[in-house]
């Protein structure tokens, strides 16, 4: 077969958008292996090693990961981080839903303001909400205290001091902090409905709570569906709060996965221990993700209405 000069420069044209299109990719692959394969796969192989921060010892196998499922405080997080999820990702959604339902419908020229004051706990620093909250847990002086006195209550512990209580001391946090969140991904779906639909539902007779469950829930289900798989990915990613505010105790009692690996890692220097806790909460994130993508995923465009 003869090649004309049309098809070689064809595939030299080819060639050349292949080149670029490569080129593109090539810096975002790099970062990946860097900064994700490339740590990941050591910390499984540290998991695999009698390592400490001061020496590294021969391959151990699955021994850290047989210690783990015998280690009672690794069960207390597993409870921490389910009673954490089970209580801060519908709260947040049902009532960040609901702040967002009130704002777009109900209110007109200040709908910027409550979006901004809603919003801010979500941007206020995390030192900063931690110092606060704990100070209104105070038991002697603490806002808490006060409205505790009020209905006939004496306090003489802190809700973070006391076992039965502080992991929902700290949920309480949690949700106050990050329910704005929730808010303003609301909103934007709220805004991206037709006003067509809303005044065709109206005139229909909807409205109220009619309107709310027959029109506008149906119609924020893709939202929803973001807002679980986020509020999964961010539960067990929750570091700064318990840290600062309790510091996972008392005795474990509000220990979670960040800082059980810390300590683990940082304060006692069992390096593998803590290798072995990080691979287990990445296994169990990429499991609940893969569920809720395979679940969710196909019905997560707004724009396929017949998967919805």
């Amino acid at each position: 077969m003869v090649t004309t000069p049309g098809h070689a420069s064809a595939g030299k044209r080819h060639k050349r958008r292949l080149t670029l299109h490569y080129g593109y990719v090539f810096p975002a692959v790099v970062m990946f292996v860097l900064f994700v394969a490339y740590p990941i796969l050591w910390v499984i192989g540290e998991s695999l090693r009698g390592s400490s921060s001061s020496h590294r010892s021969d391959f151990v196998g699955l021994n850290h990961y047989w210690q783990l499922f015998q280690d009672p405080v690794f069960w207390q997080v597993l409870l921490n981080m389910f009673l954490w999820g089970l209580i801060t990702i519908p709260v947040q959604m049902v009532v960040g839903g609901t702040i967002a339902y009130l704002i777009e419908t109900y209110t007109t020229r200040s709908k910027t303001f409550f979006r901004v004051m809603f919003f801010l706990p979500v941007i206020t620093s995390v030192s900063v909400v931690s110092i606060v909250w704990s100070q209104m847990y105070a038991p002697y002086y603490g806002i808490i205290q006060q409205y505790a006195k009020a209905v006939g209550v004496q306090l003489t512990t802190s809700p973070l001091g006391d076992p039965n209580l502080v992991i929902y001391a700290l949920i309480v946090v949690n949700i106050w902090q990050w329910t704005g969140f929730s808010m303003i991904m609301y909103v934007a779906g709220l805004t991206n409905i037709p006003t067509e639909l809303w005044d065709a539902a109206k005139i229909d007779g909807a409205h109220g709570w009619k309107l709310a469950t027959r029109v506008i829930i149906p119609l924020l289900t893709p939202v929803t569906r973001s807002l679980l798989l986020l509020g999964v990915i961010g539960t067990l990613q929750t570091f700064p709060i318990v840290y600062l505010m309790s510091d996972g105790g008392p005795d474990h009692a509000s220990e979670i996965f960040g800082t059980y690996i810390f300590k683990q890692g940082f304060v006692i220097g069992d390096i593998g221990y803590a290798s072995a806790l990080s691979t287990v909460t990445l296994i169990i994130a990429l499991a609940l993700s893969m569920i809720q993508i395979v679940a969710f995923g196909a019905r997560l465009n707004p724009n396929r209405e017949s998967l919805v």
